[in-house]
């Protein structure tokens, strides 16, 4: 079954054909987790990502069209999925910041005393969490949430490249984002 074509083991998919569908994750699995793992620096949520383009496949496959090779479909599949990762992962650190922030500026007395609890122990959690990252990722992090600059902007204070700004907030969101756990 190896030596078949992606269109032929498709067809095959099509038909309910689980050991197709295992062929075609052997053949592009690996390639799509180093894609996916490239953009989201962790392995367990490049493998929940990864998991979901082939779930995705499998749900869909009655209506997906493939003319010759499923790559250009899973790695387009794949960058969706990526981005739709990385706006949850940014919604979930703003959220984050909305809770904490305003708390802590709140004047005393306004807020009874286990928000006030709460908001000390996720900003006591929070900045211990960055206070172990590394000097650029820390750098990094903190010009864009708390000094509130742009990528490019980073990346000229930083003299680093934008994708390593990039690379380095994504991967300081992901260590937070698995310590808010």
């Amino acid at each position: 079954m190896k030596e078949l074509s992606d269109k032929e083991l498709f067809d095959l998919v099509k038909e309910n054909n689980t050991q197709a569908f295992s062929v075609l994750f052997d053949r592009y699995g690996h390639t799509l987790l180093s894609f996916i793992m490239k953009r989201i620096g962790s392995i367990t949520d490049a493998e929940d990502i990864l998991q979901d383009v082939f779930a995705s496949l499998w749900n869909r496959r009655h209506k997906i069209q493939i003319e010759d090779s499923i790559y250009p479909y899973l790695f387009k599949a794949a960058k969706y999925e990526v981005i739709d990762w990385m706006t949850r992962d940014q919604k979930r650190i703003m959220y984050f910041e909305r809770l904490v922030l305003p708390l802590e500026n709140e004047p005393v007395g306004t807020s009874n005393s286990d928000e006030k609890l709460m908001v000390k122990e996720l900003s006591f959690m929070l900045d211990n969490e960055i206070s172990k990252m590394p000097t650029t990722m820390q750098s990094a992090f903190n010009l864009s949430r708390v000094e509130g600059l742009s990528i490019k902007e980073i990346a000229f204070r930083l003299s680093i490249s934008e994708q390593t700004v990039k690379n380095n907030i994504s991967l300081a969101l992901s260590r937070l984002k698995l310590k808010a756990k």
